[in-house]
């Protein structure tokens, strides 16, 4: 009796569905959202992710951009969703990165943009006047709200230390500081000028930089062909427009993803030296 009842609990354990990993995927995310935030908009592709590759995925969401970037570059993360500045940053310390694809956004594509605001009847026309100026970015780390706008300040014939930069961490206190006369100047992303708290009709652009672009997925570190394969496969599975997409990458914040290569970066790498960091 008693080996009959050990045989039937046996069975039924074994008949409870589960799903085992060989292998486990760390994504690090840069932390571009709170951790709360990030978590719930990565969760459903990390599942996906996990039934196409038959790997456990797990999200890593550090405190900030410099431990991201420092775990990173200390092969913390086997697979890591980045902008693209810090993308080149750490591919300068790990020569096996690389990018698997580059995410696309419902509003803006695959391409970002960054612009310089003022406020609107600021008497600075052009980004050249900004010289002895001072100006208001997000964060060093910022490709679209600090680097892109530095390869700005340099094709209008300045240098870096031709301005005074201060940094307010996001968009919004960026445009606190120029209307309340604390900048002149400030550098932010030019699809979230519409989205300011302050308004955008209190605000004029001097001009737009050059595209480049959008977060990529990137390996982080040695990985086997057959698993960057079948990552970056299931990956651009993922395509704009198709329902079971949007399902997995609408909250991420995310419609799809694009094929890329090395290159894509390389204005990236361009505007780190504009700004004196790469």
């Amino acid at each position: 009796m008693k080996k009959s009842f050990v045989v039937l609990v046996l069975l039924a354990v074994l008949a409870i569905p589960f799903t085992s990993f060989a292998a486990e995927l760390k994504l690090g995310l840069l932390p571009r959202l709170a951790e709360k935030e990030m978590l719930e908009g990565f969760a459903p592709l990390a599942k996906y992710l996990e039934k196409e590759v038959g790997m456990k995925v797990t999200l890593v969401i550090p405190k900030d951009f410099d431990t991201w970037t420092k775990e990173a570059k200390a092969g913390k993360y086997d697979i890591a969703y980045t902008n693209p500045y810090l993308y080149v940053v750490v591919k300068k310390d790990v020569k096996a990165a690389e990018p698997l694809v580059i995410a696309s956004e419902p509003e803006i594509g695959k391409q970002l943009f960054g612009t310089i605001i003022v406020k609107k009847d600021s008497p600075i026309k052009s980004v050249s006047e900004l010289k002895g100026k001072t100006v208001a970015a997000t964060d060093p780390g910022s490709a679209g709200a600090y680097l892109v706008q530095m390869l700005m300040i340099q094709k209008a014939g300045l240098k870096k230390d031709d301005i005074k930069l201060i940094f307010e961490k996001k968009r919004d206190p960026v445009a606190d500081a120029i209307l309340a006369g604390k900048a002149d100047a400030g550098f932010v992303r030019d699809d979230d000028v519409e989205k300011l708290k302050a308004g955008a009709d209190k605000f004029r652009k001097l001009g737009k930089s050059d595209a480049i672009p959008n977060w990529t997925i990137m390996t982080a570190k040695k990985m086997d062909s057959a698993t960057a394969a079948k990552l970056k496969a299931a990956l651009l599975k993922l395509k704009t427009g198709d329902l079971q997409s949007i399902k997995i990458l609408a909250p991420a914040r995310i419609d799809g993803f694009v094929p890329t290569t090395d290159k894509d970066f390389n204005v990236m790498i361009e505007a780190g030296k504009a700004a004196g960091a790469y």
